[in-house]
């Protein structure tokens, strides 16, 4: 056999492509399953998202199933109910006709606070008539249609639909959620000093005190953070009417709470247009670090070593009432420019100048 020296030269070089092209597929066959690998991985994140949203999608239907349903038995009712008749003047072709009686709800004293809760919570329906000069006006009850807020479900007793997934809720959330019985023997209205230095005796004081003493901000967040919190997990395991006239109105519910499955911490958001954006991209946040970054630059509007809380005629510390005052009002609130910069689809709708908080 000759040897390597003997071989043509045309025969060494077509041995020596031969070989390159063979390694060329080799590599290249390589470089396709490493693709597939990884678009294997792509896809089972992919397909793990759309499974979270089609559970989401079917637990917000089984809701919307079940809502419907009520609705048609509120409907259903009417019908069994002959309409009063209306004044000629005020007659309307409508099977939905009953007598609006104007009242006004209740006002709750909230305790732990230097003042009496003195908000307008009164509400009236105009009857179109006015009363003449010199007249007394007298109560009338009238015949009319209804308002849209009056045929729906009670609103204290709509709660919010969340995500059933550990994953999308924190520490805090997690014990009181998971422990409704020492919630609901907590009291209806916590201490101050319970939320700031924790307690014995009101175990979701407590635990909220565990949870906002880690969080870099000062003493005035941990207490306003924590006092809306509060009332809101009360209501939330526990609802009634009484409850829910403890929550301020950028606290209550919107639609998007009600009929979109969400992570827990979503409700607790001070502004409710950032809880619509928050419902609505959920699933592209990492719940740890947004929640890391708002509890760095969320701000209640109060003065650096200003004293917030005061002592009673008693000798109990309550909150002052222009810090009461300031963090009950979204108004009262502020983000950092590091968030704002950081989540801005979470800010559409929302006006950033005035939300912006400057440190000084």
């Amino acid at each position: 056999m000759p040897s390597h020296q003997e071989m043509p030269e045309s025969l060494v070089k077509k041995r020596a492509r031969d070989r390159r092209a063979q390694q060329n597929l080799r590599d290249k066959r390589v470089a396709h399953v490493e693709a597939l690998e990884r678009r294997i991985i792509a896809l089972d994140g992919e397909l793990q998202s759309l499974r979270q949203v089609c559970s989401g999608l079917r637990r917000e239907n089984e809701i919307l199933r079940d809502r419907q349903e009520h609705v048609r038995r509120i409907v259903a009712s009417w019908t069994r109910h002959t309409p009063p008749q209306c004044d000629s003047d005020n007659a309307i072709a409508s099977p939905i006709l009953e007598s609006v009686e104007v009242s006004s709800p209740f006002n709750t004293t909230r305790p732990g606070i230097g003042f009496d809760d003195d908000r307008d919570t009164s509400s009236t329906y105009s009857t179109g008539h006015q009363t003449s000069p010199g007249t007394s006006a007298t109560p009338v009850s009238r015949p009319c249609l209804r308002p849209l807020g009056e045929l729906t479900p009670l609103q204290w007793n709509l709660i919010p639909v969340h995500i059933d997934s550990t994953s999308f809720m924190t520490n805090c959330f997690d014990l009181a959620f998971g422990n409704p019985d020492l919630v609901r023997a907590s009291p209806d209205t916590p201490q101050p000093i319970d939320i700031l230095y924790g307690s014995k005796n009101n175990f979701l004081a407590n635990i909220l005190h565990d949870a906002t003493r880690r969080w870099p901000c000062r003493d005035p967040e941990r207490l306003a953070c924590g006092w809306l919190s509060y009332h809101m997990i009360k209501w939330m395991l526990e609802p009634s009417e009484e409850r829910f006239s403890r929550l301020h109105g950028f606290q209550k519910p919107i639609p998007e709470q009600l009929y979109h499955p969400h992570a827990f911490f979503a409700d607790f958001m001070i502004w409710p247009r950032l809880r619509v954006n928050l419902i609505k991209k959920q699933h592209t946040y990492d719940r740890e670090d947004l929640v890391g970054m708002l509890t760095c630059c969320l701000k209640v509007r109060w003065p650096w070593n200003k004293p917030f809380i005061i002592p009673a005629d008693d000798g109990q510390l309550v909150i002052r009432p222009e810090f009461y005052n300031t963090f009950t009002k979204p108004e009262g609130w502020g983000l950092t420019r590091e968030f704002l910069n950081q989540y801005p689809d979470l800010m559409t709708g929302l006006d950033t100048v005035s939300i912006h908080y400057e440190v000084c």
